[in-house]
């Protein structure tokens, strides 16, 4: 018998991407928050993340994201 091992970013991505389809985003980050996966300061974070990012631009980057699922 041989083993694969999928390296761990890979395998996190692919269970954040299965969970979050069945659960929500919010319910996964949850459930990943008590194994401590979620550190850091997420408001600030994504506010230095996303500074210069226009509305429009978010709406086009969610929109792209909702036309990714329907497909």
């Amino acid at each position: 018998m041989t083993l694969h091992w999928t390296p761990l970013p890979v395998l996190n991505r692919r269970a954040y991407e299965l969970l979050s389809k069945e659960w929500g985003v919010v319910d996964t980050l949850r459930f990943f928050s008590q194994f401590g996966w979620c550190t850091g300061n997420y408001t600030e974070e994504r506010r230095a993340l996303f500074a210069d990012l226009t509305l429009e631009e978010y709406r086009r980057g969610v929109q792209g994201l909702a036309d990714e699922r329907t497909r």
